[in-house]
């Protein structure tokens, strides 16, 4: 069994422009308490981490005010303007108190539903990983037909139909070794990648190192990203609610 730390790291500075909402989404009420409360305990509960650390926007006023947050969550005042700056201020303010080899489970503040088999199932590469392993990520093998479009300045059209079976949608938790993850986000042109695991398929591929696991994750694990996307997370959280029930 592995003697690395492993640290969930939720970033929570996003003002969610797309979601047009009263609020950022990471606090909208559901289910009794707010978004992000569910996701911190959906977290501790299923995937069990040492550390739980919240990385807000520094001029944050709401989330010290919540009330139903897990026992012992950190936060971290360092949030910048896109989520892979958030992440990337968070590995530094860390630095001190982490390993190399620690692992850093990088969460969506707004996807409160992931599934407690998923998050066991990155709990399990974390304790059994081989040395070589630089990470894994929730993802969904691709159903639908994909499209490849082209933009003629008046209209869009299909263009081609890649094979579907080489395709998948990430998800969250991403999760990386802390020294993988920190040097794959200090490449050139890493804060513009959309997720973590770019960053560190670009590194892998620069290295030689094993590019990140994929790991079957959930249709149940919704990313909020629109305000009527709030009742499809109702509805989840409730069906889940009932199936452990």
């Amino acid at each position: 069994m592995s003697s690395s730390e492993l640290i969930a790291l939720v970033p929570a500075a996003g003002g969610s422009q797309r979601f047009g909402g009263p609020k950022p989404k990471q606090y909208m009420p559901v289910a009794g308490k707010t978004v992000i409360e569910c996701t911190l305990w959906r977290l501790q509960q299923g995937l069990k981490p040492d550390r739980i650390v919240v990385v807000l926007a520094p001029d944050d006023n709401t989330f010290l005010s919540l009330t139903a947050l897990p026992p012992a969550v950190e936060t971290l005042r360092c949030g910048g303007v896109t989520r892979a700056e958030s992440v990337r201020n968070g590995l530094s303010a860390l630095a001190k108190q982490c390993d190399d080899h620690d692992w850093i489970a990088v969460h969506d503040a707004a996807r409160p539903c992931v599934p407690m088999a998923c998050l066991q199932s990155l709990a399990t590469v974390a304790r059994k990983a081989l040395a070589g392993e630089s990470g894994a990520l929730l993802a969904m093998p691709l159903t639908d037909t994909l499209k490849e479009s082209t933009f003629d300045g008046v209209v869009t059209r299909a263009c081609a139909t890649p094979d579907r079976a080489r395709f998948w949608s990430a998800q969250t938790p991403q999760m990386f070794r802390y020294g993988i993850l920190c040097d794959a986000l200090a490449q050139e042109g890493a804060l513009s990648c959309t997720d973590e695991s770019q960053a560190v398929e670009r590194y892998c591929k620069r290295t030689g190192g094993a590019l990140p696991l994929l790991l079957r994750g959930s249709l149940q694990n919704l990313k909020l990203t629109y305000a009527e996307d709030l009742l499809l997370v109702e509805a989840i959280l409730a069906f889940q609610k009932e199936q452990r029930s």
